[in-house]
């Protein structure tokens, strides 16, 4: 007698042989992917880089200038509702290469979990949530749309080196710098700045060097770095990709992403070319 149909030993059989092969696919296909956003990440770090490299040659062989908050201005936006800080209608730093670029969408990494990260302005001053969920009640997080410029307000997954954005020992100038290929100008970051300095500051240095918001790029505050987690904080498969003064761009295990001062193999900071 023909028998018509599967037994339910033989689909038991084929769901199991399925499950095994999907499990042992998957994974491959998941890096598969991201080797694919890693690709577009180099892209969009060595177009930045590019963008940078021809703004300097546009400004005397000099990079973006635009002091922060340590400077004791309010990121370059202007004048203060109360009055409390001097006038200083300095662009971002996205703005400021914009013209290079044409391409707001090379500012977001295709791998981040942080939707577009941090924003360069959103929401008004000390409102939070008004405009936007970006808004934070600290630091120049808090102080709205600069100047009345909305197209200034863009989102970025990517940070530009603070030490430079702030013009420390005067290296915005191309021409200072004795290790440009080891000399991280931008970078996979957990904002738009990567801070070099702060010794064990949540925004800056780890005590051992580790520039916490390039290591831990997808998180914030950041993981200890002894944290069986931490890999998990980073945003490419336990590294971060860094573009380089020279033009290079090359990606860093977190555990890497050390200061030269500190015995690491990098350079951020002038102290790091001593």
């Amino acid at each position: 007698m023909k028998r018509s149909g599967f037994m339910l030993i033989e689909l038991l059989v084929v769901v199991a042989v399925i499950a095994v092969l999907a499990g042992i696919l998957f994974p491959t296909f998941m890096s598969v992917r991201e080797k694919g956003r890693q690709t577009q990440c180099i892209s969009d770090l060595h177009q930045l880089n590019r963008a940078f490299s021809l703004y300097a040659n546009d400004h005397d062989d000099t990079l973006p200038y635009r002091p922060t908050d340590l400077t004791g201005h309010p990121g370059g936006a202007g004048v203060s509702p109360d009055g409390g800080w001097p006038p200083l209608i300095i662009p971002p730093w996205t703005a400021q290469i914009e013209v290079y670029t044409k391409n707001r969408q090379i500012l977001a990494c295709p791998s981040t979990r942080r939707d577009w990260s941090w924003p360069l302005w959103a929401g008004s001053w000390r409102v939070i949530g008004k405009d936007g969920p970006w808004l934070a009640p600290c630091g120049y997080r808090g102080y709205g749309s600069a100047v009345g410029k909305p197209e200034w307000d863009v989102f970025t997954s990517y940070g530009y080196n603070e030490a430079i954005s702030n013009n420390f020992a005067n290296y915005t100038t191309l021409a200072v710098y004795q290790f440009p290929s080891e000399f991280g100008l931008l970078a996979d970051s957990e904002v738009a700045w990567f801070t070099p300095f702060g010794v064990g500051t949540v925004w800056g240095l780890s005590p051992s060097g580790l520039v916490l918001r390039i290591a831990f790029s997808e998180q914030f505050p950041p993981p200890s770095e002894t944290d069986l987690k931490a890999e998990d904080a980073s945003r490419h498969q336990g590294g971060n990709y860094i573009a380089f003064v020279d033009g290079h761009v090359k990606w860093v295990r977190w555990t890497q992403t050390r200061c030269k001062r500190f015995n690491g193999q990098l350079r951020f900071h002038p102290d790091d070319e001593r």
